[in-house]
């Protein structure tokens, strides 16, 4: 099979049909992640669950973890775009600077629980691979990066003083917060250990930044 150079430990194929069959691959792996909440299985049932050979698929990567990596580089991509989408402008054209912050918490945390069943099992995968750290690290990165922009940007709208240090502060809070209500870190099949309900949890989070943003 002719392929181009190799991305992000894939490689790229000419054909259509090719792309097309790695697709299923990447959707099973998908699937068997929400299912397992972890990465405990193998490339045969990935292909089984994609309906195609085990050979096919290596014709394509070297290893499972280069098929992870591949599969977490893209769906995190999407991530970004979509907190880049959703959380960057929530804040604006709210009648205050509380429901401007509500808005963007909101936003931000519904996106973490929408993925919820995606994100957990590379938080656990990262703790043994370097590389699906590292993308984990880039992704939150930059959605600290939209969450503090949407804040500062709130803030001025508002007519509000806000140092971009408190800003920063007020994500850390919020997103150690978010991992711990809902459990990232732990298999996607375990329910969060909390008793509080979803419109419960987003009011005490948006509450907390409101606090963080506006004190002293």
């Amino acid at each position: 099979m002719a392929t181009r150079s190799t991305v992000n430990g894939v490689a790229e194929p000419k054909q259509r049909r090719s792309r097309d069959s790695f697709a299923k691959v990447r959707s099973a792996v998908l699937q068997l992640l929400q299912e397992r909440g972890n990465g405990q299985f193998s490339i045969a049932e990935v292909a089984a669950a994609a309906g195609l050979s085990v050979g096919s698929i290596y014709g394509r990567v070297a290893s499972k973890a280069d098929l992870l990596r591949a599969v977490q580089s893209e769906e995190f991509d999407r991530l970004d775009t979509e907190t880049e989408d959703r959380v960057s402008t929530a804040g604006a054209g709210a009648a205050d600077f509380e429901q401007a912050t509500t808005a963007i918490v909101t936003a931000y945390a519904e996106i973490l629980r929408q993925n919820r069943e995606l994100l957990s099992p590379f938080f656990l995968l990262g703790v043994e691979d370097p590389a699906i750290s590292a993308r984990g690290r880039q992704s939150g990165d930059a959605g600290q990066a939209v969450f503090v922009g949407a804040l500062l940007a709130a803030a001025d709208e508002h007519n509000r003083a806000l140092t971009e240090a408190r800003a920063d502060w007020a994500f850390e809070v919020f997103y150690s917060l978010s991992v711990r209500y809902l459990g990232l870190g732990v298999a996607a099949t375990v329910s969060p250990e909390s008793d509080v309900d979803g419109d419960e949890l987003l009011g005490r989070l948006a509450d907390t930044v409101h606090l963080i943003l506006t004190s002293g």
